[in-house]
């Protein structure tokens, strides 16, 4: 009798149990997509961190929600994505998600007009209104409904570009490998030739292109989950340079003749787990990127190589307040490379703010950025009533103010340049207003003072950190 008992209070308990864990649980009966006109399902399926069918424990639901939404919307085919989740009674703790897309716009034919200088203040200080390129781009998106990026350049004026290339992100059934190719032929009216106290020099050829190039290059990729890709470029190029570039400057390059071709194979490996790629406000990304340039199969290749870090750190705090915090750093273990080779500080987005104006060409670089920011309007979204493709008429902005402050070291200069920004701490700081809307779009206004002492109103149109 006492067996029975206990074999009937133990039945009890297990079945108790079984009670409790149903409700413990939701089981994905079905996912349901709108909205994709052109997307193909499969696309946006990719991006989940689950599937039909998987059943997944509830304290870890509405996280896997979050990360797959911020997956689907990361992938820059929409401008809008909503996650809905409805009760399936024809499934114990079943739940139908409905995901509802808005599509952007993917084939942009459009007229291009760019100034030739590093950024907008080192163009207007060049008092120089005819450096300007022009010329249209065609860039198709979501070729094919399937995330294909097509894109054709073509762009004479100042700096004239050809190109064309094309992007296949899944090229087999699963997402861990995706391959872009493609080529080109630039020609520039003028090129850098040297920096003087910390500024660069260009040289014109007038009549005659300063600097001729054309290139192939291919690109396998692998994404390992949703959030790791390893990029791994291997290119062929073939420069011309104007004769005069290597008499006004003995340094431009190690080689003779005017002429290089040289390979150079590049590897990059990206950790992103940013809420949004465009103007993330939390998560953080991690980029390590290794560059040989030259091999030795042609006499005129140079021999370079560098490692690049950045680390990118983004936080609410409370309320409408965020913070955010960027570490780059360069190395190289080469002691000299070719002038035209050697870009440190100042180039692209590795600058310290307020120092738009000067280049540091240094072989090793740290660099600390850091943004305090204030939600002035936090992100709404809005009609426009005489605009009926939800593409275009359903548009979302932002408006931040910001506290900012940037430091930076450099060492390792060539022998002979003249800088006095080398092997010295220099900051800025000083306050901005940026404005986020759709379609990746980001104007930041900033007023700043360096440690020079020189103060300055600055314009750039990608996110700060």
């Amino acid at each position: 009798m006492k067996q029975l008992l206990l074999l009937f209070l133990i039945m009890f308990s297990l079945n108790l149990d079984a009670q409790q864990d149903t409700s413990s649980y939701v089981v994905v009966s079905d996912v349901v997509v709108s909205g994709n006109n052109v997307t193909k399902d499969a696309i946006i399926f990719r991006e989940l961190t689950f599937a039909v069918g998987d059943t997944i424990p509830l304290q870890r639901w509405e996280e896997e929600l979050r990360v797959s939404n911020e997956n689907v919307l990361n992938t820059t085919l929409f401008n809008f994505v909503t996650f809905e989740q409805q009760e399936d009674k024809s499934v114990e703790n079943g739940v139908i998600l409905h995901i509802n897309v808005v599509e952007r716009w993917y084939l942009w034919l459009y007229p291009y007009v760019a100034y030739s200088d590093r950024n907008l203040n080192a163009w207007y200080e060049a008092d120089d209104i005819t450096r300007f390129s022009y010329g249209v781009e065609m860039k198709y998106r979501n070729f094919l409904g399937l995330k294909h990026n097509l894109n054709l350049t073509l762009i004479s004026g100042y700096n004239q570009n050809y190109a064309l290339s094309y992007d296949i992100p899944y090229m087999t059934g699963k997402q861990c490998f995706g391959f872009e190719f493609g080529g080109g032929y630039k020609r520039d009216k003028e090129a850098q030739y040297i920096t003087e106290n910390n500024k660069i020099l260009y040289f014109n050829g007038d009549d005659e292109f300063a600097k001729q190039s054309a290139f192939v290059f291919v690109e396998p990729y692998f994404r390992f989950g949703h959030r790791n890709k390893l990029f791994v470029n291997f290119s062929y190029n073939n420069t011309l340079f104007h004769d005069s570039l290597s008499s006004l400057n003995d340094d431009f390059s190690n080689v003779k003749g005017a002429r290089f071709q040289y390979f150079a194979l590049s590897a990059v490996f990206k950790n992103d787990y940013r809420d949004e790629q465009n103007y993330p406000l939390n998560g953080h990304y991690f980029e390590l990127m290794m560059e040989k340039i030259g091999f030795g199969a042609f006499e005129t290749s140079p021999d370079v190589f560098y490692a690049k870090v950045t680390a990118d750190w983004y936080q609410p705090i409370k309320g409408r307040w965020y913070w955010a915090s960027n570490l780059t750093m360069k190395m190289s273990p080469n002691s000299e490379v070719p002038y035209f080779f050697n870009q440190g500080l100042g180039y692209k987005n590795d600058f310290v703010r307020t120092y738009e104006l000067y280049v540091v060409d240094a072989m090793n670089f740290a660099l600390v950025k850091n943004n305090l920011k204030f939600a002035i309007l936090n992100p709404v979204t809005k009609y426009l009533p005489f605009i009926k493709n939800e593409r275009f008429g359903k548009i979302h902005f932002a408006l931040y103010a910001n506290l900012f402050f940037d430091c930076a070291y450099s060492w390792k200069m060539p022998v002979n340049q003249t800088s006095f920004l080398d092997n010295k701490f220099i900051f800025g700081t000083g306050i901005g207003i940026d404005f986020v809307t759709y379609y990746d779009k980001v104007l930041r206004l900033e007023y700043g003072v360096n440690d020079m002492g020189e103060a300055g109103f600055f314009i750039h149109f990608v996110a700060p950190i």
